[in-house]
């Protein structure tokens, strides 16, 4: 046979084969046949099939592989959902072959009918099923669409099943269909583990464990195909620890993310900021940013927490090239003294190369050592910070440290530390009274203020997001019967009678000298329950007799927090001048410490001139600023 002779008959052959398999499809052959065993194991039990069952299970695998972009994405999920599952199991003492169930959405409710479990929910839990392991469900979350917390709520339900039926296939078989099926079809009678061994042997000969069957075809095709299967860009999935008080919006801000990958793997929030709960913010990323994240994480640990407003630190904008060495930056004026805002990937080296001092003096001005993190938007020092801050005494808050507070004020840490009588930095308690401005006496001994814990605004926050008629009644006027706790001339206090007066909420106003605490007006909200082992600073002036306590009526006018009139005419402007007075109507995002920054008045004025007691004030009130 000639070399032409030969080509010919592979060409033959080949268009013979392209021929025969064109054919076969489009006769409606599946390429894909799978192959199903008479027996499949699930943990220590053996599902035994005959053919009628062997046929559904082949069925159900040809289902599932026939969509391959459903299964490529489940696939992607596993890769994700498995790494925190299964060491959740292991602890609990639950089969690692239940893992598949995390993201199975498949569920028979009667003997008839199989159908869907609701979207987003985990490990197939109804609510009676979650109620029974205490997870929530309420108008702010679902624990149930929580991939940790359904987890852990699955595996103390497997684990109660399997006491209830000793065996791992009932308690399979009880978590995927309603209870009345399993009782209906007596599981616990017929598949009770009598032997004694650890392996164990269940028929299914009929088609009524159709959700058996069907979770079965789903395990073999997903063990068939996750040891080939390689994601395009592998991901993890990090708790964020520091979820509190935020929203979505703002930690896809904080840490890069995008906004619908969140959304995605986050349904169980049903609030726009994240409530007080043990469910944490999931955020799916790339494998290779998770060191990135960990540092935004730290780096936003406190934004978007409420507080009490302070007034401190002062700060101002330069504007135009003020301050600008043409090396970029932005800087401001914070505490009357020169400072440089912290941007994405700034250190002390780049922040003191905009601002043109050597990195010696910048770290030196801040307190911090060169290789320190910095926060994103905080405002650093470039002039030396002061001896003394302008108010004598702070109330340390939560997460708050000496450097922090040094910050705020514009202190060196060496002042504090010596103002306070610390040898080195330590960790600081919530309530704790900071000396700011002189040393504290030998003989007075460390003070401290009980203080609203801050999650109690998010909660509030939160409440009013979901029931609109509390937002209502955060600004009504009904009188309500607080306690008033006035301090006295040197190491006494005295508790005032108890006083009808309006006040937004169950709190106690504490009314002290001008002079004393944070920022004016110096008071300090606290639980009412928390009145009885207060200890308070001693540091009112004995020589003024007239001050120490207050009058009834001066009481209810100063804690009253009535709010600013409103106008009746809609203004086109954000000022207005009327009378003999400058106005400003509050807009969205509008805090009463920033309007008096932008006006150029203080906070004791503006409260003045408008009879508040508080910093809260509602959109759309008009204030007045200042005489013209």
């Amino acid at each position: 046979m000639d070399l032409r002779a030969f080509r010919n008959i592979v060409y033959l052959n080949l268009l013979l084969g392209c021929w025969l398999n064109s054919n076969s499809f489009a006769s409606g052959i599946n390429p894909y046949s799978p192959v199903v065993p008479n027996e499949v194991k699930f943990a220590n039990v053996t599902f035994q099939l005959n053919d009628v069952t062997k046929y559904l299970v082949i069925n159900e695998m040809k289902d599932i592989q026939s969509n391959r972009q459903v299964l490529l994405n489940t696939l992607e999920k596993a890769t994700l959902f498995f790494p925190i599952v299964e060491p959740i199991l292991r602890e609990q003492g639950v089969p690692d072959d239940f893992k598949f169930l995390v993201n199975y959405h498949k569920y028979q409710s009667s003997v008839e009918k199989n159908g869907i479990s609701e979207a987003g929910v985990f490990w197939c839990l109804d609510r009676q099923k979650a109620e029974e392991v205490d997870l929530l469900m309420n108008a702010q979350i679902d624990e149930r669409k929580h991939l940790i917390r359904a987890t852990h709520g699955a595996a103390l339900c497997l684990k109660r099943n399997n006491i209830l039926y000793n065996n791992w296939g009932a308690t399979l078989y009880s978590l995927i269909a309603h209870k009345k099926i399993v009782n209906q079809l007596e599981i616990n009678r017929k598949w009770a583990n009598t032997s004694g061994t650890n392996n164990e042997y269940i028929a299914l000969d009929s088609p009524a464990y159709m959700a058996l069957l069907q979770f079965l075809a789903y395990k073999l095709v997903i063990e068939e195909e996750f040891p080939a299967f390689k994601s395009q860009a592998p991901k993890i999935v990090y708790e964020y620890p520091y979820s509190k008080g935020k929203s979505l919006n703002r930690i896809s801000a904080e840490l890069k993310v995008d906004l619908a990958v969140l959304n995605e793997y986050n349904p169980w929030l049903l609030v726009k900021n994240v409530p007080d709960t043990e469910c944490q913010v999931l955020v799916v990323i790339p494998a290779n940013r998770f060191n990135e994240i960990r540092v935004l994480s730290e780096l936003s640990k406190k934004s978007g927490v409420p507080t009490k407003e302070l007034g401190f630190p002062l700060l101002k904008r330069e504007t135009g090239q003020a301050g600008n060495k043409g090396k970029g930056g932005i800087f401001y004026q914070i505490n009357n003294l020169a400072g440089i805002q912290a941007e994405m990937c700034d250190n002390a080296v780049t922040l003191a190369y905009k601002a043109d001092i050597p990195i010696k003096k910048f770290v030196e001005y801040n307190d911090i050592k060169e290789n320190d993190l910095l926060q994103i938007g905080q405002v650093y020092y470039l002039e030396s910070k002061s001896a003394r801050a302008s108010v004598p005494f702070h109330v340390v808050r939560n997460g708050e440290t000496l450097w922090s507070i040094s910050q705020t004020y514009g202190v060196k840490l060496e002042n504090l530390l010596k103002n306070n009588r610390f040898e080195t930095v330590q960790r600081l308690q919530r309530g704790r009274i900071i000396w700011l401005q002189s040393v504290r006496p030998k003989n007075k001994p460390v003070e401290y203020i009980n203080m609203p814990d801050e999650l109690e605004a998010i909660d509030e926050m939160v409440r009013a997001e979901s029931d609109p008629e509390l937002n209502e009644d955060l600004f009504n006027n009904t009188p309500m019967k607080v306690d008033t706790i006035v301090l006295v001339d040197k190491e006494k206090t005295a508790i005032k009678e108890s006083t009808s007066v309006k006040a937004t909420g169950n709190e106690v106003v504490l009314a002290t000298k001008e002079k004393e605490l944070n920022s004016s007006p110096l008071t300090q909200e606290i639980r009412k329950e928390e009145t009885k082992n207060l200890n308070l600073p001693k540091s009112v002036d004995s020589n003024n007799t007239s001050s120490p306590v207050l009058k009834k009526d001066e009481t209810e006018s100063k804690t009253t927090p009535s709010i600013a009139p409103q106008s009746t005419n809609t203004l086109k402007d954000k000022t207005t001048e009327q009378g003999n007075f400058f106005y400003h109507t509050v807009r969205k995002d509008d805090t009463l410490f920033r309007i008096s920054v932008n006006y150029n008045v203080t906070l004791d004025d503006l409260r003045r001139l408008n009879n508040l007691s508080s910093n809260i004030v509602k959109i759309g009130v008009v204030l007045k600023i200042k005489q013209l």
